[in-house]
């Protein structure tokens, strides 16, 4: 190979400039490591959330309990076989890829350094709890399961939608600390509302008409508020809690001129994004909990993490997987200067 053929094997080797100015890219990267924030918190919610309220749903049907944590497990393991995957392809392709060149998240470091351990150590333990249930791992037969429980669920709540919707917001409003008047959340067959920024892809057109489930923060009497709906109950605390810490996170976004929240939206809130941070969000929250100091309530906690400028931020997601101790120390000195 000659010296002007080594400089052109050279130059396509050599990754891409990142389109984004250094300032853009650190805004872009805050709001991806949010988004992973409040997608965990709606999928721990979403798995966890019964058991606070388990008396409650054992008085309106005692097939109420049980189903919901058959379904948790369907659902859970559906984003790592059936579907989804068939859809957007495998999920420990995608997070192993990530140091490929053109990946999605490829400028995040977070997620370049452990988004595939993440990934790995989550499918593991959804594998692991499928089989201590002794449900199949089979992507079609867990297609085939998860539609009849999703029947199942619906015929079982259509007598107590209200109480449901009630139970939802309750257990919101206790582990937030939201004011109840604040909430709406409905049960609902249509629970699409709002504006939505439509896919650009095929994956995520098709993603699209899979939602069950939506939420949003909107102004109502000159008041932010959160407005979720969905097809069945769990999926309702789902999105009630993903609109909650939403709201919660907008604090870190507050200083963000309309140019810069115009930067970090456009790039970070695609449809197409929500599966891999779904996949493993609830694992990166779990750490997040575990991390928290004891005696500052946990809404005031995502609130200081969502306030750290961007390398601060960044310096805490990788503590909180590397050196939980200093991530618990961080919000700890947050809460301590506010």
């Amino acid at each position: 190979m000659n010296d002007d053929e080594s400089m052109v094997s050279n130059e396509q080797s050599s990754p891409p400039p990142d389109p984004l100015s250094t300032e853009q890219r650190l805004i872009v990267n805050k709001r991806l490591t949010l988004n992973l924030l409040i997608q965990g918190s709606a999928t721990h919610a979403y798995w966890a959330a019964h058991h606070l309220v388990a008396d409650e749903l054992n008085q309106l049907n005692p097939i109420l309990l049980p189903t919901y944590e058959h379904m948790m497990l369907r659902a859970r393991l559906g984003y790592w076989v059936g579907g989804i995957p068939m859809i957007m392809g495998s999920p420990i392709k995608f997070w192993k890829r990530i140091v490929e060149t053109g990946h999605e998240f490829g400028f995040h470091p977070f997620f370049v350094r452990h988004g595939y351990d993440l990934a790995q150590q989550t499918r593991k333990d959804v594998k692991r709890r499928c089989k201590e249930a002794e449900l199949s791992t089979n992507g079609v037969q867990n297609e085939v399961e998860s539609t009849k429980l999703y029947f199942e669920i619906i015929e079982v709540e259509a007598p107590h939608l209200n109480e449901l919707e009630n139970l939802a917001k309750k257990v919101c409003c206790e582990v937030y600390g939201i004011d109840e008047s604040l909430l709406y959340g409905q049960l609902t067959s249509q629970p699409r509302f709002g504006a939505i920024r439509e896919p650009t892809t095929d994956e995520g057109r098709m993603i699209l008409q899979c939602m069950a489930g939506w939420s949003a923060v909107v102004r109502k009497d000159g008041k932010l508020t959160v407005k979720a709906k969905a097809t069945f109950w769990p999926l309702l605390i789902h999105e009630l809690v993903k609109g909650t810490v939403e709201l919660i996170c907008l604090h870190g976004m507050s200083d963000f001129d309309d140019d810069q929240f115009k930067v970090a939206m456009d790039h970070t809130e695609f449809i197409e994004f929500e599966v891999p941070m779904l996949q493993i969000g609830g694992t990166f929250f779990q750490k997040f909990l575990a991390a928290l100091p004891r005696k500052i309530p946990l809404a005031e906690c995502i609130m200081h993490t969502a306030k750290l400028d961007p390398l601060e931020l960044e310096k805490f997601a990788f503590y909180l997987i590397e050196s939980p101790n200093r991530a618990t120390d961080m919000i700890r000195i947050a809460a301590e200067g506010n």
